[in-house]
């Protein structure tokens, strides 16, 4: 998943969502959508599609950009920027890493898809980190074993997956119908 938003002509799609190589709040690629003439050497001329996919997209032509987008190894180490491809499709669009020959599709998700997707991505994120800080509380002998040295108890908060606020609601239902 990301997040779009403009500096002048140049597209700017960040991160909202990470992976091993490019994590959350990095730049996914950039796309330059100045208009060009016929002659200007770095405007891109339209796909044109065939007859069949021009019926299934309702679109011919389809218009496209030069742009960056970013690659790296895992854990975002010799991160770098490569040649890419913006290209506009009806309501989607999609980006073309060129030299890795790999594309991605983007729609907009509806609001109801943009929360689930974000809290397991934020609910994973979020266990790690409590996780690590518990890790850290036990090294520092601060607790033992989930408790504070000095015999209080803790309990990590976390953010809940959407399997865990299902299993809540289908038991919350089984208690009410018994």
């Amino acid at each position: 998943m990301v997040n779009i938003t403009y500096a002048g002509d140049t597209l700017i799609a960040t991160k909202v969502t990470g992976d091993k190589n490019v994590p959350r709040g990095e730049i996914s690629f950039t796309a330059d959508l100045q208009p060009r003439t016929v002659s200007d050497p770095k405007r891109l001329s339209h796909i044109e599609l065939s007859e069949a996919a021009a019926a299934k997209w309702d679109h011919k032509m389809l218009p496209r950009f030069p742009g960056s987008g970013q690659v790296a190894s895992d854990g975002f180490k010799d991160a770098q920027f490569v040649d890419g491809q913006l290209i506009l499709i009806g309501d989607y669009f999609s980006f073309a890493w060129v030299p890795q020959k790999y594309q991605i599709f983007f729609g907009r998700p509806s609001s109801d898809l943009t929360i689930k997707m974000l809290r397991d991505y934020i609910a994973a994120e979020d266990e790690m980190t409590v996780g690590r800080a518990m890790a850290q509380r036990m090294f520092n002998g601060e607790c033992l074993g989930g408790e504070i040295a000095d015999g209080q108890e803790i309990l990590p908060r976390r953010i809940s997956t959407n399997a865990e606020l299902k299993d809540i609601d289908e038991t919350i239902q089984n208690k009410f119908m018994e």
